[in-house]
C-alpha cells in the first residue's frame, strides 16, 4: 500500500506540474544574444525555470544589439525587451512608448577590444587616433549603448569623432571576428565571455575592461545601469499583473545567482543557446573575478539611475535627448 502512495503521488506531482504548465501564460521578451554575459540573468531565467515559478512561459527572441530588440518589441512581437537603459532613453527621446520597469546589472559590462597585432604600437585609448573602430547595431529611433560608450571613452581619452573612422563591424560574433581577421577594424567595444575567447585565441588584448564595478564606478563617476527591463505604454497600463510577473521571475533569478557560485550557475547556463560547455571554465573565471555586476533585485538602485542619467545627457546627439528626464520613463 505505501509503494502505491507514493506511485500515486508521483504520480499526482506530475500531473499538476504538467497542468500548470498548459496553463502558464505565454509572453515574449527580446534580448541581445544568446549568451552575452550582460543579459545572463534573462537566460538563466529560463534554465532555473524563474518564469514557470510564475505562472509564466517565457519565449525568448534574441537579436543583434537592443535596438533591434527594442524595436522588435515597438512592432508588438514582443510584450517585453531587456536591453541597455541609455538605449531606452534614446527610443523614449524619439517618441517610442516605451518604459524601464528594472534593472538587470549595475556596471558598464563592456570590453574595448584592440587587434593583437597591433598590442605594440597601441597601449592606451588616447593612442586610436587615426585607427578604424568597429561600431555596433543602433536604429533609426534607438542609439545603442554601446556606441555612446564608444564615444565616451575616446572623449574621455581626448580625442574627437573626426580622430577615428567608424565601421561597421556587424551584428554577430562571426562577423566581429572575420573583420579581426581581415584587419578591416582596429579596435572594438566587445562583451564577455567573447572578449575573452579572442584574446585566449591570440586574435585581440583588451585595451579597457569596464566589467569589474569599481573600474566601471570610476569611470562614469558611479553605478550605471547596463541591462535593464523594458515594456510598451500599453502592456504596463493594460496587463500589470504579468509585468508585476516578469518583475519577481527576475527576482528569483537574481536571488539564486546571489546565492550560489560561479560554477554552479554556468552549469544551470549548459544546456541554454549560445553556452559553450568547452567554454564553461572562462565563463565561471570571469563571473568570479567581476562580483557584483548584478543587483540583488530588480528594484532600481537610484544612484545608478542618477549615474546612467547623467551619461545620457553628456552623450546626447539632440535636444530631446538632452532635455529628456528619466523620472518620465523609469518605473
Amino acid at each position: 500500500m505505501k509503494h502505491r502512495f507514493s506511485y500515486f503521488s508521483i504520480l499526482l506531482a506530475a500531473w499538476m506540474a504538467l497542468s500548470a504548465h498548459a496553463h502558464a501564460e505565454t509572453v515574449s521578451l527580446s534580448v541581445p544574444g544568446p549568451g552575452t554575459l550582460s543579459y545572463l540573468p534573462v537566460y538563466l531565467a529560463k534554465a532555473i525555470a524563474a518564469d514557470e515559478a510564475e505562472g509564466l512561459q517565457v519565449k525568448l527572441r534574441y537579436f543583434g544589439g537592443g535596438p533591434l530588440a527594442l524595436r522588435d518589441m515597438n512592432d508588438h512581437n514582443s510584450e517585453f525587451a531587456a536591453v541597455g537603459l541609455p538605449a531606452i532613453a534614446s527610443a523614449r527621446a524619439d517618441g517610442i512608448p516605451v518604459l524601464a520597469i528594472g534593472q538587470l546589472s549595475q556596471s558598464a559590462m563592456y570590453v574595448f577590444m584592440l587587434r593583437a597585432d597591433l598590442k605594440g604600437q597601441v597601449r592606451t585609448v588616447a593612442q586610436l587616433k587615426g585607427k578604424r573602430i568597429g561600431g555596433g547595431s543602433s536604429t533609426s529611433a534607438a542609439r545603442s549603448m554601446g556606441a555612446m560608450m564608444i564615444r565616451y571613452l575616446l572623449e574621455g581619452a581626448g580625442l574627437k569623432s573626426g580622430d577615428v573612422q567608424y565601421i561597421s563591424a556587424g551584428q554577430s560574433r562571426e562577423a566581429t571576428r572575420a573583420a579581426l581577421g581581415s584587419k578591416s577594424v582596429d579596435a572594438f567595444l566587445g562583451d564577455e565571455p567573447f572578449a575573452s575567447e579572442l584574446v585566449s585565441e591570440g586574435l585581440a588584448v583588451k585595451l579597457a575592461d569596464l566589467y569589474l564595478p569599481e573600474k566601471s564606478n570610476a569611470l562614469l563617476g558611479g553605478p550605471i545601469v547596463h541591462a535593464a527591463l523594458a515594456t510598451r505604454e500599453d502592456i504596463y497600463a493594460q496587463n500589470p499583473a504579468v509585468v508585476n510577473k516578469i518583475q519577481r521571475m527576475f527576482d528569483r533569478t537574481l536571488q539564486w545567482m546571489a546565492r550560489h557560485p560561479a560554477q554552479e550557475i554556468v552549469a544551470k547556463l549548459s544546456g541554454q543557446p549560445g553556452f559553450d560547455v568547452a567554454q564553461s571554465a572562462l565563463l565561471s573565471n570571469i563571473i568570479e573575478r567581476n562580483q557584483g555586476m548584478y543587483p540583488n533585485q530588480v528594484a532600481w538602485d537610484a544612484q545608478a539611475v542618477s549615474t546612467t542619467e547623467r551619461f545620457f545627457h553628456r552623450m546626447a546627439a539632440e535636444a530631446n535627448e538632452s532635455e529628456l528626464q528619466f523620472a518620465d520613463f523609469v518605473r
